[in-house]
């Protein structure tokens, strides 16, 4: 199994692979207080009528495969995780 470091992470693009979608590259990543990894965080797109974009959490059980340059992962519409800040995150979907 490859280890990977979040700096390696950061550099892949994140492609969601129900509607084809590129989410962007990570930008974060939130733990438990144990050290589970919960959610990668990708940045949302910004719009013309709003000043911040809101950021999409990414469960770790939807995160299918890390390749060389992508990280496929598997969103339906329906459920992408987008919230303003780590406070407003559901303890777990």
């Amino acid at each position: 199994m490859k280890e990977y470091s979040f700096s390696d992470l950061r550099t892949k693009r994140v492609i969601n692979i129900i509607d084809g979608r590129e989410l962007g590259h990570l930008c974060d990543i939130v733990f438990t207080c144990t050290g589970r990894i919960m959610y990668f965080v990708a940045p949302g797109k910004k719009s013309l009528f709003k000043s911040n974009a809101e950021n999409i959490y990414i469960p770790w059980r939807n995160i299918l495969k890390v390749g060389e340059d992508v990280i496929l992962v598997e969103l339906s519409q329906a459920n992408p995780v987008m919230c303003q800040n780590a406070d407003d995150i559901p303890p777990e979907l």
